[in-house]
């Protein structure tokens, strides 16, 4: 199996979201667009409107990861793979990460996206004061293009800093299908593609969530 889309994220150069929002954080590629040398002599300005770099929003999709248009895909099984690690320093609120589809084909999904959940969006235990708790999350999916639906099953795990009843996890249960889908948007555009935030149950300045892995895997 080899990565055929992903985020450019690591450990080591993560993409980070907290604070004292208590909604859903979307997490963004790097390097974000503020560091692109858009301006710069020389360099044009940006021809597409969902590029990575951006961060996505409830209302705009634009740096979302893109479903690769690559006819392999369909009918075929793929995997979504999102991990990263978050903590909180002066509470004990739970952490939900979530991946979810965006439906919206673009221009629209610049201005009204369309998101529902293909995997996580499970609270975790209450995390710990200072302690970290590291949070992945799989889809299991196939696309069939006849159908316009994805479908298939995730799974999600907790690991806390602190162990003892802080870990949780869950076998792989089956999510909801997702229907009306296209591969192919306008003028060849993708017609769908992927996003992954977390929401904190209570926001406060020690917030901090990480993003270490976002990609879609083919089989």
């Amino acid at each position: 199996m080899g990565v055929i889309a992903q985020y450019e994220v690591s450990y080591s150069n993560p993409s980070t979201v907290g604070g004292t929002n208590s909604v859903l954080q979307y997490f963004s590629s790097n390097p974000t667009q503020n560091l692109w040398n858009s301006g710069a002599t020389g360099v044009n300005t940006s021809a597409t409107p969902n590029n990575l770099g951006s961060v996505p929003s409830a209302t705009n999709a634009t740096g979302q990861l893109n479903m690769p248009t690559i006819g392999r895909l369909n009918g075929n099984r793929f995997s979504i793979f999102a991990s990263g690690n978050a903590v909180a320093s002066a509470s004990t609120p739970t952490i939900t990460p979530v991946i979810q589809i965006q439906t919206a084909t673009f221009p629209t999904a610049a201005t009204a996206a369309s998101y529902s959940t293909v995997g996580g969006n499970v609270a975790s235990n209450a995390t710990v004061a200072n302690k970290i708790v590291s949070w992945s999350i799989e889809s299991d999916l196939v696309y069939d293009s006849a159908a316009g639906t994805i479908g298939g099953f995730m799974n999600y795990q907790f690991v806390n800093q602190s162990g003892g009843g802080t870990d949780k996890s869950q076998v792989p249960v089956a999510i909801t299908s997702v229907t009306g889908l296209t591969l192919l948007g306008p003028n060849g555009g993708p017609g769908f593609g992927f996003v992954v935030g977390i929401t904190f149950s209570a926001g406060t300045t020690g917030n901090s969530a990480n993003l270490t892995e976002f990609k879609i895997v083919q089989f």
